[in-house]
């Protein structure tokens, strides 16, 4: 079965932290991360910068600093997410990193199949079992994915949206001790492999299907 990925839907940077006292971290300067005017929200449990025109949202909290591109795009790196999380990592030098991910959210076209058929003929080894379990029609399964590749632990999920298309979104997190950022041309290098690695995971599940 021939896919296509007309769209990345989105695609997010996180930074986890031991801790994060936001009471440390100067929110105006999350004003001149980018070109683009920022609104800032800043509250005792998370701190929010929205830049509309980009449209860029950073998210501060719990722990976590999370740097979204929300708007849908062919691909990624129309906007440089990996330097404005590298940015948003030095405003709080008092937090150690524990680990980082990437998160991706892809659109997939099926050419002349059925993704809740083809997702049930793929996931689902006994569909009539379920059903006479369910004592109903198995419409669609949306399944999870956890696994591991060296260092590197992978979260996917697949989700059959209508008859042709599947959402599937890959959350690559990378934690092991004495992390560290890497440099900005290096992030870059790992966020673009990683959503490499993404496409070639759907074409090999889904080739060969009917």
């Amino acid at each position: 079965m021939d896919i296509d990925i007309p769209a990345v839907l989105s695609q997010n940077i996180t930074l986890v932290y031991d801790s994060l006292d936001l009471q440390t971290i100067d929110s105006s300067k999350l004003k001149g991360l980018t070109d683009a005017k920022a609104m800032v929200m800043d509250t005792p449990e998370m701190i929010v910068a929205v830049y509309p025109a980009a449209p860029i949202i950073i998210q501060m909290g719990d722990g976590r600093t999370r740097v979204t591109l929300q708007r849908e795009s062919e691909d990624i790196g129309s906007v440089p997410l990996w330097e404005i999380a590298l940015k948003c990592n030095r405003l709080a030098p008092k937090s150690a990193l524990v680990a980082y991910g990437f998160n991706y959210d892809v659109a997939v076209e099926f050419a002349g199949g059925n993704a809740h058929t083809i997702m049930t003929g793929l996931f689902v080894s006994d569909p009539q079992r379920i059903e006479n379990a369910l004592e109903g029609h198995l419409l669609s399964s949306i399944p999870r994915l956890k696994f591991r590749r060296g260092q590197t632990l992978y979260d996917l999920v697949l989700e059959p949206i209508n008859e042709q298309h599947i959402k599937a979104h890959l959350n690559a997190h990378f934690e092991f001790e004495g992390i560290s950022l890497p440099s900005q041309d290096q992030l870059e290098a790992f966020f673009r492999q990683e959503f490499e690695y993404l496409i070639s995971v759907l074409s090999r599940l889904f080739e060969g299907d009917e």
